[in-house]
Protein backbone atom coordinates (compact mmCIF):
# COMPACT_ATOMS: atom_id res chain seq x y z
CA UNK A 1 0.00 0.00 0.00
CA UNK A 2 1.05 3.62 -0.57
CA UNK A 3 1.40 5.64 2.64
CA UNK A 4 0.39 9.30 2.52
CA UNK A 5 2.67 11.68 4.43
CA UNK A 6 2.75 15.32 5.55
CA UNK A 7 5.94 17.03 6.80
CA UNK A 8 6.08 19.85 9.39
CA UNK A 9 9.48 21.46 10.05
CA UNK A 10 10.49 25.12 10.22
CA UNK A 11 13.78 24.42 8.42
CA UNK A 12 13.49 24.12 4.64
CA UNK A 13 16.69 22.01 4.25
CA UNK A 14 15.35 19.48 6.76
CA UNK A 15 12.05 19.25 4.86
CA UNK A 16 13.87 18.76 1.55
CA UNK A 17 16.11 16.06 3.01
CA UNK A 18 13.21 14.17 4.56
CA UNK A 19 11.13 14.42 1.39
CA UNK A 20 14.06 13.09 -0.66
CA UNK A 21 14.57 10.12 1.68
CA UNK A 22 10.85 9.32 1.70
CA UNK A 23 10.86 9.28 -2.10
CA UNK A 24 13.75 6.81 -2.02
CA UNK A 25 11.83 4.47 0.29
CA UNK A 26 9.05 4.05 -2.27
CA UNK A 27 5.29 3.53 -1.82
CA UNK A 28 5.15 6.93 -0.12
CA UNK A 29 3.15 9.93 -1.32
CA UNK A 30 4.18 13.24 0.31
CA UNK A 31 0.95 15.25 0.22
CA UNK A 32 2.50 18.48 1.45
CA UNK A 33 4.72 20.24 3.94
CA UNK A 34 4.56 23.23 6.28
CA UNK A 35 6.99 25.47 8.14
CA UNK A 36 4.85 26.23 11.19
CA UNK A 37 2.11 24.63 13.33
CA UNK A 38 -0.75 26.73 11.94
CA UNK A 39 -0.03 25.87 8.30
CA UNK A 40 0.76 22.30 9.31
CA UNK A 41 -2.59 21.77 11.04
CA UNK A 42 -4.39 23.34 8.09
CA UNK A 43 -2.53 21.05 5.70
CA UNK A 44 -3.34 17.95 7.74
CA UNK A 45 -7.04 18.81 7.83
CA UNK A 46 -7.12 19.41 4.07
CA UNK A 47 -5.02 16.44 2.88
CA UNK A 48 -5.82 13.88 5.64
CA UNK A 49 -2.44 12.09 5.57
CA UNK A 50 -1.90 8.73 7.23
CA UNK A 51 1.48 9.73 8.66
CA UNK A 52 2.94 13.06 9.83
CA UNK A 53 6.64 13.73 10.32
CA UNK A 54 6.77 16.47 12.94
CA UNK A 55 9.67 18.54 14.29
CA UNK A 56 9.55 19.45 18.00
CA UNK A 57 11.06 22.94 18.03
CA UNK A 58 8.64 25.04 15.99
CA UNK A 59 7.61 28.71 16.06
CA UNK A 60 4.52 29.23 18.22
CA UNK A 61 3.28 25.85 19.37
CA UNK A 62 5.88 23.18 20.03
CA UNK A 63 5.68 19.87 18.19
CA UNK A 64 4.53 18.24 21.44
CA UNK A 65 1.66 20.73 21.78
CA UNK A 66 0.72 20.33 18.12
CA UNK A 67 0.66 16.54 18.50
CA UNK A 68 -1.89 16.95 21.31
CA UNK A 69 -4.14 18.81 18.87
CA UNK A 70 -3.57 16.28 16.08
CA UNK A 71 -4.57 13.30 18.22
CA UNK A 72 -8.02 14.86 18.74
CA UNK A 73 -8.74 15.02 14.98
CA UNK A 74 -11.45 12.66 13.65
CA UNK A 75 -9.05 11.08 11.12
CA UNK A 76 -5.91 11.44 13.18
CA UNK A 77 -2.68 10.39 11.47
CA UNK A 78 0.21 8.52 13.03
CA UNK A 79 2.82 11.00 14.28
CA UNK A 80 6.57 10.50 13.89
CA UNK A 81 8.67 13.07 15.70
CA UNK A 82 11.66 14.02 13.57
CA UNK A 83 14.01 16.13 15.66
CA UNK A 84 17.61 16.82 16.61
CA UNK A 85 16.87 16.53 20.34
CA UNK A 86 16.59 13.10 21.97
CA UNK A 87 15.65 14.49 25.41
CA UNK A 88 12.01 14.97 24.34
CA UNK A 89 11.38 11.27 23.69
CA UNK A 90 9.43 10.64 26.90
CA UNK A 91 7.17 13.66 26.29
CA UNK A 92 6.67 12.53 22.71
CA UNK A 93 5.37 9.11 23.64
CA UNK A 94 3.15 10.63 26.33
CA UNK A 95 1.21 12.22 23.45
CA UNK A 96 0.98 8.84 21.69
CA UNK A 97 3.83 9.39 19.21
CA UNK A 98 4.15 6.48 16.80
CA UNK A 99 7.91 6.84 16.33
CA UNK A 100 10.82 9.15 17.16
CA UNK A 101 13.73 9.65 14.77
CA UNK A 102 16.77 11.87 15.19
CA UNK A 103 18.47 14.27 12.80
CA UNK A 104 20.52 13.87 10.70
CA UNK A 105 18.11 11.43 9.05
CA UNK A 106 19.31 8.25 7.39
CA UNK A 107 17.53 6.31 4.67
CA UNK A 108 17.65 3.15 6.77
CA UNK A 109 15.95 4.79 9.78
CA UNK A 110 13.29 6.54 7.70
CA UNK A 111 12.57 3.31 5.83
CA UNK A 112 12.21 1.43 9.12
CA UNK A 113 9.64 3.94 10.34
CA UNK A 114 7.67 3.71 7.08
CA UNK A 115 7.75 -0.10 7.14
CA UNK A 116 6.51 -0.13 10.73
CA UNK A 117 3.73 2.33 9.87
CA UNK A 118 2.70 0.21 6.90
CA UNK A 119 2.10 -2.80 9.13
CA UNK A 120 -0.06 -0.79 11.51
CA UNK A 121 -2.07 0.83 8.70
CA UNK A 122 -2.62 -2.53 6.98
CA UNK A 123 -4.01 -3.91 10.23
CA UNK A 124 -6.30 -0.88 10.60
CA UNK A 125 -7.73 -1.45 7.13
CA UNK A 126 -8.33 -5.12 7.91
CA UNK A 127 -10.04 -4.22 11.19
CA UNK A 128 -12.29 -1.68 9.48
CA UNK A 129 -13.28 -4.21 6.81
CA UNK A 130 -14.16 -6.72 9.50
CA UNK A 131 -16.70 -4.26 10.92
CA UNK A 132 -18.69 -4.22 7.67
CA UNK A 133 -21.60 -6.66 7.97
CA UNK A 134 -21.26 -9.58 5.56
CA UNK A 135 -24.25 -11.60 4.33
CA UNK A 136 -24.40 -14.87 6.17
CA UNK A 137 -21.52 -13.87 8.44
CA UNK A 138 -23.42 -14.29 11.71
CA UNK A 139 -22.38 -17.32 13.70
CA UNK A 140 -24.48 -18.73 16.53
CA UNK A 141 -21.26 -19.59 18.37
CA UNK A 142 -20.07 -15.97 18.41
CA UNK A 143 -21.77 -13.61 20.89
CA UNK A 144 -23.39 -10.55 19.33
CA UNK A 145 -21.13 -7.99 21.03
CA UNK A 146 -21.36 -4.64 19.26
CA UNK A 147 -19.20 -2.54 21.59
CA UNK A 148 -17.15 -2.70 24.79
CA UNK A 149 -17.65 0.26 27.14
CA UNK A 150 -14.39 1.99 28.11
CA UNK A 151 -13.61 5.23 29.93
CA UNK A 152 -11.44 8.27 29.28
CA UNK A 153 -11.52 11.71 30.87
CA UNK A 154 -14.79 11.01 32.64
CA UNK A 155 -16.48 9.90 29.43
CA UNK A 156 -17.95 6.48 28.64
CA UNK A 157 -16.93 5.41 25.12
CA UNK A 158 -18.18 2.33 23.21
CA UNK A 159 -15.45 0.66 21.14
CA UNK A 160 -15.75 -2.39 18.82
CA UNK A 161 -13.81 -5.48 19.99
CA UNK A 162 -11.94 -5.59 16.66
CA UNK A 163 -10.36 -2.17 17.30
CA UNK A 164 -8.73 -3.33 20.56
CA UNK A 165 -5.10 -4.37 20.09
CA UNK A 166 -4.43 -5.50 23.66
CA UNK A 167 -5.50 -5.02 27.27
CA UNK A 168 -3.09 -4.73 30.18
CA UNK A 169 -4.00 -4.84 33.88
CA UNK A 170 -2.05 -2.27 35.89
CA UNK A 171 -2.49 -0.50 39.22
CA UNK A 172 -5.91 -1.97 39.86
CA UNK A 173 -7.46 -1.17 36.47
CA UNK A 174 -7.51 -2.55 32.93
CA UNK A 175 -5.89 -0.35 30.28
CA UNK A 176 -7.50 -0.92 26.87
CA UNK A 177 -5.12 -0.12 23.99
CA UNK A 178 -6.94 0.51 20.70
CA UNK A 179 -6.08 1.91 17.28
CA UNK A 180 -7.44 5.25 18.53
CA UNK A 181 -5.70 5.54 21.90
CA UNK A 182 -5.60 4.17 25.44
CA UNK A 183 -8.70 3.84 27.59
CA UNK A 184 -9.61 2.18 30.89
CA UNK A 185 -12.19 -0.46 31.73
CA UNK A 186 -13.96 -1.09 35.01
CA UNK A 187 -14.14 -4.83 34.21
CA UNK A 188 -11.49 -7.25 35.45
CA UNK A 189 -9.07 -8.85 33.02
CA UNK A 190 -10.67 -12.24 33.72
CA UNK A 191 -14.09 -10.91 32.75
CA UNK A 192 -12.77 -9.26 29.59
CA UNK A 193 -10.97 -12.48 28.65
CA UNK A 194 -14.21 -14.47 28.77
CA UNK A 195 -16.17 -11.86 26.82
CA UNK A 196 -13.53 -11.31 24.13
CA UNK A 197 -12.26 -14.86 23.60
CA UNK A 198 -14.56 -15.44 20.57
CA UNK A 199 -12.94 -12.38 18.94
CA UNK A 200 -9.46 -13.99 18.80
CA UNK A 201 -8.28 -12.59 22.12
CA UNK A 202 -5.89 -14.74 24.16
CA UNK A 203 -4.19 -14.42 27.54
CA UNK A 204 -0.41 -14.12 27.08
CA UNK A 205 0.57 -13.09 30.61
CA UNK A 206 -1.15 -12.87 33.97
CA UNK A 207 -1.67 -9.15 33.29
CA UNK A 208 -2.08 -9.06 29.49
CA UNK A 209 -4.69 -10.03 26.92
CA UNK A 210 -3.99 -9.59 23.18
CA UNK A 211 -5.93 -9.60 19.93
CA UNK A 212 -4.26 -12.19 17.67
CA UNK A 213 -5.27 -10.17 14.62
CA UNK A 214 -3.31 -7.16 15.87
CA UNK A 215 0.11 -8.85 16.26
CA UNK A 216 2.58 -7.48 13.69
CA UNK A 217 5.80 -9.05 14.96
CA UNK A 218 6.99 -11.77 17.38
CA UNK A 219 10.36 -11.27 19.08
CA UNK A 220 12.01 -14.27 20.83
CA UNK A 221 12.91 -13.43 24.42
CA UNK A 222 14.45 -15.23 27.40
CA UNK A 223 13.84 -18.83 28.53
CA UNK A 224 11.16 -19.64 25.99
CA UNK A 225 9.21 -16.41 26.40
CA UNK A 226 8.71 -13.83 23.65
CA UNK A 227 7.52 -10.29 22.98
CA UNK A 228 4.72 -9.21 20.66
CA UNK A 229 4.78 -5.95 18.70
CA UNK A 230 1.19 -4.74 18.47
CA UNK A 231 -0.63 -2.59 15.93
CA UNK A 232 -1.67 0.23 18.27
CA UNK A 233 -0.37 3.73 17.51
CA UNK A 234 2.74 3.24 19.60
CA UNK A 235 3.69 -0.16 18.22
CA UNK A 236 3.64 -1.36 21.83
CA UNK A 237 5.48 -4.48 22.97
CA UNK A 238 3.65 -7.06 25.10
CA UNK A 239 5.54 -9.75 27.00
CA UNK A 240 4.39 -13.35 26.59
CA UNK A 241 5.24 -15.54 29.55
CA UNK A 242 7.01 -18.85 29.04
CA UNK A 243 3.89 -20.59 30.34
CA UNK A 244 1.64 -18.94 27.72
CA UNK A 245 4.06 -18.99 24.77
CA UNK A 246 3.25 -22.55 23.67
CA UNK A 247 -0.50 -21.93 23.71
CA UNK A 248 -0.02 -18.70 21.77
CA UNK A 249 1.96 -20.44 19.02
CA UNK A 250 -0.77 -23.07 18.66
CA UNK A 251 -3.49 -20.40 18.50
CA UNK A 252 -1.59 -18.46 15.83
CA UNK A 253 -1.31 -21.55 13.65
CA UNK A 254 -5.03 -22.25 14.04
CA UNK A 255 -6.05 -18.68 13.30
CA UNK A 256 -4.47 -18.31 9.87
Amino acid sequence: MTITVFIIDDEAPARRELRYLLEQVGDVDVLGEASNPSLGLQGIRETKPQLVFLDIQLPGLSGIELAQVIRELPDKPLVVFATAFEQFAVQAFNVEAFDYILKPFTLERVAKSIHKAGKVLDTRVTAQKSLVPQEGAHSPDKPDIKRIIVHKGGKMIPVPPESIAFIRATEGEAQVHTTDGVFTSKSTLNTLEKVLEPYSFVRVHRNSLVNLNCIIEIIPWFNGSCKLVMSDNNGSEVLVSRYNAKDLKQRLILSK
